[in-house]
């Protein structure tokens, strides 16, 4: 069968595609049709054909106009007759389309052979070539159908003026060939660039297609990833619960040294552990921007200092010297997360000590306040000994990060430090100095609450003490002597045994003999340990006090044991040296009676929790937990915090005792069975409005859940929400939020 348009690519056989092609065909034939019959009508009334062949002319216009109302009905009903079967519509219009060109060609003919070359011909010739023109770029996609549609409705008028054997006639036949050919070649141009057009498009788009379907699916799979890392994070969470809440609970217990040193390496694993979890889930959340930091009121420089001594242990074991210096105007309080400052800088500072080249690790903390009270902390934390006139010649070198990351040597770490910062307003680089060593470097934006702190030594208690500082390394002895006169103390700095012998004497003859010596004991060796025996041995130094600075590691061996034993006038102080502990250590050294020397300056064993009484003034605190070991925990933490507990299993009960009794804040686990949870915040905020009371803050204890979670729990009546398992942290943080409660004083950099 003879077909006017056989498909042959992928753009020609979409339905669409075709549906918009046949539909502009239909639109601009619309309009050349009328145009068609108006044009030939105005031609007889106003030229003279009419009256020479009269009856001619009305059957060429009854003609017309059959032809015409023809075609109408397959363009005015397009949309009706396409969407039933498009293929018989083209079919059919082509058809349609051919009977016009027949019929108009027969007008040409008439009015060619009738009237010869005249005014009338000459305009219906005319407007013929205009009006082809235009429907040459219209029907130019169909290039079979064009070339005989063309040739119907010219080329027969062409022959007619041939036929008339005049000068005229040859040239506006001539004229008439050209003009086809000229059409034809136009059409093949057009409909040729048409296709192509609609082939690159129809390309980009089965690209965008793809693009955007693969789009859906790595998002779908990174949500199914995403909520079994949460899932499985939760799973592991309930486990760590039990093992880090038990934990806690014996950490209240009466304890040796060695126990309790002990006890703490089985916390801090398993807090490791708990901190590996939120990890992989805030990892996930990152990928996804989902992540909502929880700001709060915290102490800046008592985070600080708590982060390197939780990292002390796990760096004297590899070998790592750690040291940290902070900038005398750290802020005391600001507000921010706490918890994500915290994680950022343990990452880091873990990777550091765990690749560091040169055995020493340095953190040093600045911060830059702004006009308003917003502020910049910036910790960097150097494997090698620089100073801040080497920052401008410092480099960020960013391949190096990527390169760390790739290799898995900080495993996600760092893309989750990386994420945090961001989030929080600031970046982590990786800066490396000509002269060599490597600086990590994190930036944080902070709100600043207070400039205001507890200065340590202002009672000036040691005012007038002299001390030596021996063997202390560079950087440490610097800022060290510099706090060391802000208490009142006179200090120099000497290195090994003969220029500590030389200094006391010279000071004993001055009359301003040194009342202790404080001695930094190398990892690596035990050279403080020979110049305190050094010094012990000797007539002159026998009755000087020393303090040793050494490891726990180094503590613990049974020669530092024995030397300890025997030198009563020796004690040890932990390394990094913490200014709080060193200033109670040198009180106690220095301001106690002769006869009360004890073996080792170490912060007092923490003896059981002391019941907290039912007082007025005592915060009350309501936990509803239906786990015993939890309800343990956030007991034994409360108690801590100061304040009164009371612990009930239930919804019910919880709403049972609120109607009777006032309590300052309520602890709530989300989790009961059968959403008592929600319940019972629905009856407690039902019974406040119905008494017209205070509202009670609830705080939710609720494991990793989705944000949309978290808000339904708020909706519910919830006001804030502490995870689980419970951190003392987490949990201090909720009450100085909500009640205002003052931590106790812990060890600390002041």
């Amino acid at each position: 069968m003879f077909e006017l348009f056989t498909p042959t690519s992928k753009v020609q056989k979409d339905r669409q595609v075709i549906h918009d092609t046949d539909a502009r065909v239909a639109k601009y034939s619309r309009r050349g049709l009328l145009l068609n019959f108006l044009v030939f009508v105005l031609s007889l009334v106003f030229g003279d054909f009419f009256y020479r062949e009269n009856n001619l002319a009305i059957v060429l216009v009854t003609g017309l106009l059959l032809v015409t109302l023809l075609r109408s009905y397959y363009l005015f009903r397009f949309e009706a007759l396409y969407s039933r079967a498009p293929r018989r519509w083209r079919t059919q219009y082509f058809i349609a389309s051919f009977l016009g060109a027949i019929w108009w060609s027969v007008i040409l003919v008439s009015l060619t052979w009738v009237l010869g070359m005249r005014e009338e011909t000459l305009i219906m010739w005319l407007y013929t070539v205009v009006f082809y023109s235009s429907v040459a770029n219209v029907f130019a996609p169909y290039i079979r159908f064009l070339k005989i549609y063309l040739f119907i409705g010219m080329i027969p008028a062409a022959l007619t003026a041939m036929a008339l054997a005049t000068v005229e006639g040859y040239l506006y036949a001539a004229i008439m060939v050209l003009f086809y050919m000229m059409l034809i070649h136009q059409a093949r141009v057009t409909g040729t660039g048409y296709w192509q057009r609609l082939e690159a498009n129809f390309v980009l788009h089965e690209r965008a297609r793809g693009l955007e379907n693969e789009q859906k699916s790595s998002r779908a799979a990174i949500e199914l990833k995403n909520e079994f890392l949460v899932n499985l994070g939760h799973e592991f969470r309930t486990s760590l619960n039990d093992i880090l809440g038990t934990l806690a609970l014996v950490d209240d217990a009466e304890l040796s040294d060695r126990q309790r040193d002990l006890l703490g390496m089985a916390s801090k694993a398993g807090e490791r552990q708990l901190d590996l979890v939120n990890n992989v889930v805030d990892f996930s959340k990152i990928t996804t921007k989902s992540l909502e930091l929880d700001e709060s009121v915290f102490d800046l420089r008592r985070l600080v200092a708590k982060l390197v001594r939780d990292f002390s242990l796990e760096a004297h074991q590899q070998g790592v010297e750690l040291n940290y210096l902070l900038d005398p105007e750290l802020p005391s309080r600001v507000r921010g997360d706490a918890a994500r400052l915290r994680q950022i800088t343990a990452t880091l500072l873990g990777h550091a000590i765990k690749f560091s080249v040169t055995g020493n690790v340095f953190i040093e903390v600045s911060y830059a306040s702004s006009d308003d009270d917003m502020g910049e902390l910036q910790a960097v934390i150097s494997d090698s000994h620089y100073h801040r006139t080497d920052e401008a010649k410092a480099e960020v070198d960013e391949s190096r990060l990527q390169e760390a990351e790739q290799t898995g040597r900080v495993g996600i770490g760092l893309s989750i430090s990386k994420g945090l910062a961001e989030c929080m307003g600031g970046s982590v680089h990786l800066l490396k100095n000509p002269a060599g060593g490597n600086r990590l470097v994190i930036n944080v934006r902070l709100q600043t609450i207070s400039h205001q702190g507890k200065t340590l030594g202002a009672d000036q208690k040691l005012s007038g003490k002299r001390l030596l500082l021996v063997d202390l390394p560079d950087r440490v002895a610097m800022d060290l002597e510099s706090e060391l006169n802000n208490w009142g103390v006179d200090t120099n700095t000497v290195y090994g045994y003969e220029q500590a012998v030389t200094r006391i004497a010279e000071e004993r003859e001055k009359g301003a003999p040194v009342d202790l010596v404080l001695i930094y004991n190398r990892l690596n060796s035990f050279n403080a340990l020979a110049l305190s025996r050094e010094l012990a041995a000797t007539d002159e130094t026998a009755e000087l006090k020393q303090v040793i600075a050494m490891s726990v590691l180094q503590r613990d061996t049974d020669e530092v044991q024995q030397h300890l034993t025997h030198y009563a006038q020796v004690s040890c102080l932990e390394k990094p040296v913490i200014y709080k502990q060193l200033y109670e250590a040198l009180c106690q050294r220095l301001l106690s009676s002769p006869n009360s020397n004890t073996e080792s300056v170490v912060e007092p064993a923490p003896g059981p929790v002391a019941p907290v009484l039912d007082v007025p003034g005592t915060r009350r605190i309501l936990v509803v937990e239906d786990h015993r070991v939890n309800q343990m925990v956030a007991s034994g933490m409360l108690k801590k915090l100061g304040c009164y507990v009371q612990l009930v299993g239930n919804g019910p009960e919880a709403v049972a005792i609120l109607e009777k009794e006032r309590f300052d804040l309520v602890l709530l686990d989300s989790e009961l069975p059968d959403d008592a949870a929600i319940s019972a915040v629905h009856k407690i905020r039902e019974h406040e409005k119905a008494a017209n009371s205070r509202r009670v803050p609830i705080v939710g204890m609720i494991p990793e859940l989705s944000d949309d979670e978290v808000n339904q729990l708020l909706a519910a009546g919830f006001d804030d929400q502490v995870g689980k398992p419970l951190r003392y942290e987490a949990l201090e943080g909720r009450l100085q939020r909500w009640l205002d409660i003052t931590p106790p004083p812990l060890p600390a950099a002041e």
